[in-house]
């Protein structure tokens, strides 16, 4: 991002917002092989330590789902909507999902999270200092992370009304 070392830090300092979680997906079936449905990390950045079963898949700009062929010691690096906004798109968020195999498949994620009070915009590294107007409106993470949190809770009728970081964009 061309950023100075540590930028981030002012985003979560204290790192009480981060969490690890073990991912245990059962065998799929004959009419169900859907892991986790296709989504975004509305985070900042999620890293994911898979075992060599696979299943997660990624969203080409062409609309087709790529494998992410587990490599053995590798660690697979997703960015969320945070570094999507600060980076005025010039970085995306993955869409991305996980289908169930045969067998049993592990997985360990950490998410890097952003302080719940924080206010996310468009860095002026890719706005101001570069003439380029800013992609998306400011908003509180917290608030955000709540909208995406009613999407389960209570999801809506009609397809467009699910919130998305694009609820943001100018």
């Amino acid at each position: 991002m061309d950023l100075p070392p540590g930028f981030l830090t002012d985003y979560n300092s204290d790192r009480s917002f981060d969490f690890l979680a073990a991912l245990r997906y059962f065998p799929a079936t004959e009419e169900e092989d859907n892991g986790i449905s296709a989504h975004e990390d509305g985070n900042c950045i999620t890293f994911v330590i898979q075992d060599g079963v696979g299943g997660l898949e990624v969203l080409n700009d062409d609309g087709d789902w790529v494998p992410a062929e587990p490599v053995e010691g590798s660690i697979i690096v997703n960015l969320g909507d945070v570094i999507q906004v600060l980076s005025n798109n010039k970085l995306k968020s993955a869409t991305h999902r996980v289908v169930r195999k045969p067998v049993h498949r592990h997985s360990f994620v950490f998410f890097f999270n952003i302080h719940g009070a924080k206010w996310i915009e468009p860095l002026p590294e890719f706005t101001a200092k570069i003439g380029e107007a800013a992609r998306y409106r400011g908003f509180v993470y917290n608030e955000y992370m709540q909208l995406r949190m009613r999407n389960k809770t209570h999801p809506p009728a009609r397809p467009e009304d699910v919130v998305h970081i694009t609820h943001y964009a100018i």
